[in-house]
């Protein structure tokens, strides 16, 4: 086989290929490595946190409510057997996706190579590793990464057993086929693989014994995880189950059909999806396609024809299946939609060679290795202009995310997040400060509270049914029923709680959901938000935030900084606690990573006039070990500029160095500012991540004009 349609037959090339697939996936995989950890868990990690804790303390998952979590169950294995050998983080919890997808581009290149093309191969290897939808799951410690290798697997080992007739291929594809809705129930798509297999061989060749009774094991497999989801999940499911009758059941898995699933993938991948729907038009003719012999037409047009069936009858599945649209829910199935793309173009390119260039430049059909090269860079160029969505440029903001930077609701999730939140900040906050025999603690997402401040009494959530249905009816009262917290859903309920426990502090870790009027009603809102000295502790995300309520003697509640510096958006810091701070608290910052820009805007409106500006810090002395100065500032001894910002006007209104003499006890760090209309200013911080830094915050206060005589 000559054609460069056909890639089994090795080549020297193909060691050549080998080596820049393994040194992408290495490159990959330690640019991903980059700040990890650095960001709080979010959206659904917790739930896998807790999982995994509990499964080394118990051998199993049971969360804090009293339910055993069957939902990803051998996901959160994997987590818990990692984190026992390298301890519990953000780091470690996510390592797990991260390895999954550095393992699933050395053996999507292999499937690929070997069923189609080696440069189909690599052009697909390419699209992963630049793809955000890639790299946004390969940084969660969610299940979408790992489901997505065993989803790989499965349909790599089922092609190789059923169709290639490997005998031990066929039993190892019905164990990955048992395993990977253990990853996630998603992954009983790779079912379809069996119509796929009836329609491409027939039923003479589907009714035997070696296909009828792996078809049998995993059927009656598959339907026996469904009856076990409906009667003993208490945890993980989508919707609340009302009727559990047979028809219950039914309506419970099943609705009616709709094309949002397929509509996902056009607004994420217009062109991409436009690819892989006219490939299948070009699949049709392939015949025509691939000229070799025969035979190759026929194999190439099965295996085609395969991975459109194995793309095409999932989602009209999901189609029916009731589940709540989400990108994310389809990341299983985003690499046979990059496979059929580079497939699809590549047949294209072959198409436009022979049947334009070849009548155009006849000396080419007598020249096969010039026709091979030319197809192949007909495909890179089709490649180039039709690959939706990738690249470093759409990478490298998600690799270096911050907390407050915008989120793309086209890759993860639909359901509202659109920044990443600051839970770890929150949660260890209170934790410091935090008597748990005589404190009371609230949480709007009590997962996050449970993990990080280590306690939560009271779930806060006013939403209806479809906002998130975690709660459930006790013989002690409504709970949630992940931690077991009680649920408040009024503020008749939040009052009686502060109001009923005067000697004790009341907690409450708020979330941004605070600002949503489906999860928090207007009236609690007001009420939490009525008095600022309430707030405690503001998030790095800027919007997450501690209240605290019968606190005797006033401290954390008294009069601070109009900014504490615990609250800002450093990622070179960490708060720190003692007496010596305002409010008993301060933020570090770390040294040793370079320079640092970031900003905070002033919760409240300013009215217009000059104010001083105060910087409140300490500097350390410098310690044996400390980083070496590298790159210091322009100007000698300047270690952070603080400038004031009015945005809304567009105006650098002043700026102050904090330097080391005014940090080690000389006249403090000041400047005036004139405000020349109501509002809130921001503040534009530059550390030279030279020296280290003790900052208390900064006082802001109105300058009295001296009359003139």
């Amino acid at each position: 086989m000559s054609s460069f349609l056909v890639g089994q037959e090795r080549r020297p090339v193909d060691a050549v290929l080998w080596a820049v697939v393994l040194a992408l996936t290495a490159v990959f995989f330690v640019l991903m490595l980059h700040d990890l950890g650095s960001l709080s868990l979010w959206m659904d990690e917790g739930f896998h946190s807790i999982a995994s804790q509990t499964i080394r303390e118990h051998g199993y998952p049971l969360f804090p409510s009293g339910h055993m979590y069957y939902k990803a169950i051998l996901y959160t294995y994997v987590l818990a057997l990692v984190t026992a050998v390298f301890g519990q983080t953000e780091f470690t919890l996510r390592i797990v996706s991260l390895l999954a997808v550095a393992a699933s581009l050395p053996l999507l290149f292999h499937m690929v190579k070997k069923s189609f093309s080696r440069w189909a191969a690599l052009a697909a290897v390419v699209i992963m590793a630049l793809s955000p939808w890639v790299v946004e799951n390969a940084r969660l410690a969610l299940y979408f990464a790992p489901l997505q290798l065993f989803y790989l697997l499965s349909l790599y080992f089922f092609h190789r057993g059923f169709f290639e007739d490997h005998a031990r291929s066929r039993w190892l594809a019905v164990l990955f086929f048992i395993l990977t809705p253990q990853v996630h129930q998603l992954g009983m798509g790779v079912w379809f693989c069996f119509p796929a297999l009836l329609f491409l061989r027939g039923l003479r060749n589907f009714f035997k014994k070696p296909v009828v009774l792996p078809f049998l094991v995993v059927t009656v497999f598959y339907g026996l995880m469904q009856v076990g989801e409906f009667f003993f999940w208490k945890v993980g499911y989508v919707y609340a189950k009302t009727d559990t009758s047979l028809r219950g059941m039914v309506n419970y898995f099943f609705g009616g059909f709709s094309l949002d699933y397929f509509r996902e993938f056009f607004k994420s991948f217009p062109w991409m999806s436009l690819a892989v729907l006219g490939g299948v038009f070009l699949c049709l003719g392939a015949r025509r396609v691939v000229r070799e012999s025969e035979e190759d037409a026929r194999l190439f047009r099965e295996r085609w024809l395969f991975f459109n069936m194995c793309l095409l009858f999932p989602l009209v599945f999901l189609g029916f299946f009731r589940t709540h649209v989400q990108p994310r829910y389809l990341f299983q199935l985003y690499s046979v939609f990059v496979i059929l793309f580079c497939v699809s173009l590549l047949v294209l390119g072959r198409v436009l060679v022979e049947e334009f260039l070849w009548p155009l430049f006849p000396g080419l059909r007598k020249r096969a290795g010039a026709t091979r090269a030319l197809g192949i860079v007909v495909f890179a160029g089709l490649v180039f202009l039709f690959a939706d969505n990738i690249g470093l440029a759409r990478v490298k903001p998600i690799v270096e995310r911050r907390y407050g930077d915008p989120i793309s609701t086209e890759i993860i999730t639909r359901s509202g997040r659109f920044e990443h939140y600051d839970h770890r900040g929150l949660g260890l906050y209170v934790r410091h400060f935090l008597k748990p025999k005589d404190d009371i603690v609230i949480a709007i997402h009590v997962v996050f509270g449970r993990i990080y401040a280590g306690q939560v009494d009271y779930w806060l959530w006013s939403g209806g049914p479809g906002t998130w249905d975690a709660w459930e009816k006790t013989g002690d009262g409504w709970r949630d029923f992940y931690v077991g917290a009680r649920w408040l859903n009024s503020l008749d309920g939040l009052r009686e709680v502060i109001a009923s426990n005067p000697g004790r502090r009341v907690w409450l870790i708020a979330s941004p959901s605070l600002e949503r009027r489906d999860h928090i009603s207007r009236e609690i809102a007001d009420f939490i938000l009525s008095d600022p000295a309430r707030l405690v502790f503001r998030g790095k995300d800027g919007i997450s935030a501690v209240f605290l309520w019968n606190e005797q003697p006033a401290e954390l509640t008294a009069g601070g900084l109009a900014v504490e510096a615990e609250w800002l958006p450093a990622r070179s810091s960490e708060v720190v606690f003692g007496q010596e701070f305002s409010k008993k608290a301060g933020l570090r910052l770390i040294p040793g990573k370079g320079k640092e820009v970031f900003r905070y805007t002033m919760p409240h409106n300013l009215p217009a006039g000059r104010y001083r500006l105060t910087i409140r810090a300490v500097l350390p002395p410098l310690r044996p070990g400390a980083p070496a100065v590298s790159g210091g500032p322009e100007v000698s001894g300047k270690l952070l500029g603080i400038t004031v910002l009015d945005e809304k006007n567009r105006e650098r209104l002043r700026t102050v160095f904090l330097t080391e003499e005014e940090s080690l006890g000389a006249a403090p760090a000041r400047t005036d500012f004139v405000l020349r209309r109501d509002g809130r200013p921001t503040l534009e911080f530059l550390y030279d991540g030279t020296r280290e830094i003790w900052l208390d915050g900064l006082d802001i206060e109105p300058v009295k004009e001296a009359r003139k005589p």
